[in-house]
């Protein structure tokens, strides 16, 4: 159970750096004294993850929080009937896995590798005795669980009231602020992605996708070079997703 096809790099100094660095990146340890950052890197592991690889599963105990240092890793679920959804897509600086190892329960979704990733884990049986002895870490806590919540209500609402384009236009904003750089043509997405995959983002069917896309490349707001998206008209695009 969980931690699938992921390997561990033995030569933890060698990555100490890289370590400390990858956890001052994030919203839970950004900012406290680098005394402390340091000695928690070294509590952490190093882990070289292959494309394709899942790296927990739905259920699995939660024993680890992960930091990205390199790579994308999708965060997914399956639908009632079965289809995948993608909850999110997470690059560099980002961590997941803290929900489930802040109260020791189970896995809530899916996580696997998108790309070739370099992670760092940290395991619940470090971390806690780490918060204890450094209580302002606390805040770090609450501050980055608090940022879930608000993460799954506003994706609630999100999908409760707002139609597909707005939907659409919101991730694709989304997906350009942290997968994108700019380019003579518009904000490149540096991450292929199908359109059956920005269905699965949205939860709806591949058709749906299709025709706005295509209505979107006519309009001339987005142009598609190798399956790889460009945000032509980025300020339009927001616009729609504020429309509502």
């Amino acid at each position: 159970m969980g931690d699938r096809g992921l390997k561990t790099v033995k030569a933890i100094d060698e990555h100490l750096e890289q370590k400390t660095a990858s956890l001052g990146r994030t919203l839970l340890f950004g900012g406290i004294d680098p005394r402390l950052l340091r000695r928690l890197a070294a509590l952490a592991e190093w882990r070289v993850v292959p494309a394709g690889a899942t790296i927990f599963r739905k259920g699995d105990a939660g024993d680890r929080l992960f930091a990205i240092h390199r790579g994308q890793v999708k965060i997914s679920s399956l639908s009632i009937d079965g289809r995948e959804v993608t909850l999110n897509l997470l690059g560099p600086g980002a961590m997941f896995g803290e929900v489930a190892v802040a109260d020791g329960g189970e896995r809530t979704a899916d996580a696997s590798a998108q790309e070739p990733s370099e992670l760092v884990s940290i395991g619940r049986r470090e971390l806690m005795p780490f918060l204890r002895e450094n209580p302002e870490m606390m805040f770090g806590m609450m501050i980055a669980l608090s940022h879930q919540v608000r993460w799954i209500s506003e994706s609630f609402e999100d999908t409760s009231f707002l139609g597909l384009p707005s939907r659409l236009a919101k991730r694709l904003v989304f997906l350009g602020a942290h997968f994108g750089k700019d380019t003579p043509d518009g904000r490149r997405l540096t991450v292929a992605l199908p359109h059956h995959e920005l269905a699965s983002h949205m939860n709806v069917a591949r058709e749906s996708v299709n025709r706005l896309m295509q209505k979107w490349r006519r309009d001339g707001l987005i142009k598609e070079d190798r399956r790889v998206l460009v945000l032509v008209d980025l300020p339009r695009l927001q616009e729609i997703a504020l429309r509502g």
